[in-house]
């Protein structure tokens, strides 16, 4: 197994075994770091666009070693114990094994919005450029078109691109995925998009991913997602304000 760490900027916190640092926009920045998403096949280039997908990209094209692979992020780790910073809590090789002999996809929890999954999306991206990914969708895999409007409808997706499975899953998500971004692409103009606004495809493909999900009707394991540097005390409050309904999210 090898759980590829995104990271932009110089890390110097231990990983555990089977892990490993992959610096991003390096084909725009100097290097930092061992292993740069400007190697081999990659789409580097797209990163201020893509965000972690160019790790996602390289990680299918130039992987050929690893029978499971998996993302994680330099802040954020799938944990069986999200109240402590320990890394002998991040997944390990023995538990996701066992655990993909029963399911698809190891994940970040589904995460639950009062507000549908496309109003949500739309703080975030411009609504033209969602109603031009479906129209996407329905042009390129109409077959999705179904578990995309009920996805985008409804209050739960799985975010972060962040999730571990064996190795010819994730090349079969990654063949569907890429050329469907690809063919947004050609259509989009980013003419006067803020920073935020150029990061479309990232988000984008958030959500895609749980429309993958339904449409194939995988088995997706939930773990909760370690926050590397923020106080229990904060991680606490931010549950029990979802318990008590007082947060939007």
């Amino acid at each position: 197994m090898k759980i590829y760490v995104v990271t932009h900027k110089p890390c110097s916190g231990a990983l555990p075994k089977d892990y490993e640092y992959i610096q991003v926009n390096a084909a725009s920045t100097a290097h930092f770091c061992p292993l740069t998403d400007d190697t081999g096949e990659n789409i580097s280039a797209k990163n201020p666009y893509y965000c972690e997908l160019t790790a996602t990209y390289w990680i299918w094209k130039n992987d050929r070693e690893n029978d499971i692979v998996g993302l994680a992020h330099y802040r954020r780790f799938l944990t069986q114990n999200r109240f402590s910073s320990s890394p002998k809590y991040y997944l390990d090789t023995a538990r996701a094994e066992k655990t993909l002999r029963h399911c698809d996809f190891i994940a970040t929890k589904r995460y639950t919005t009062k507000i549908t999954v496309k109003e949500h999306l739309t703080e975030s991206v411009r609504e033209c450029d969602l109603a031009l990914l479906r129209e996407t969708v329905r042009v390129n895999c109409p077959d999705y078109l179904a578990a995309f409007d009920e996805v985008l409808s409804g209050h739960e997706s799985y975010l972060l691109n962040m999730f571990v499975c064996r190795k010819p899953e994730w090349d079969r998500y990654c063949a569907w995925l890429f050329p469907l971004l690809e063919k947004m692409e050609q259509r989009v103009d980013m003419t006067g998009y803020s920073t935020q606004e150029q990061r479309l495809y990232g988000y984008l493909a958030e959500r895609l991913f749980t429309v993958y999900v339904k449409r194939n009707g995988l088995c997706v394991k939930s773990y909760p997602t370690h926050l590397v540097g923020v106080p229990i005390r904060t991680i606490v409050a931010q549950k029990l304000r979802r318990v008590l309904g007082l947060s939007k999210n």
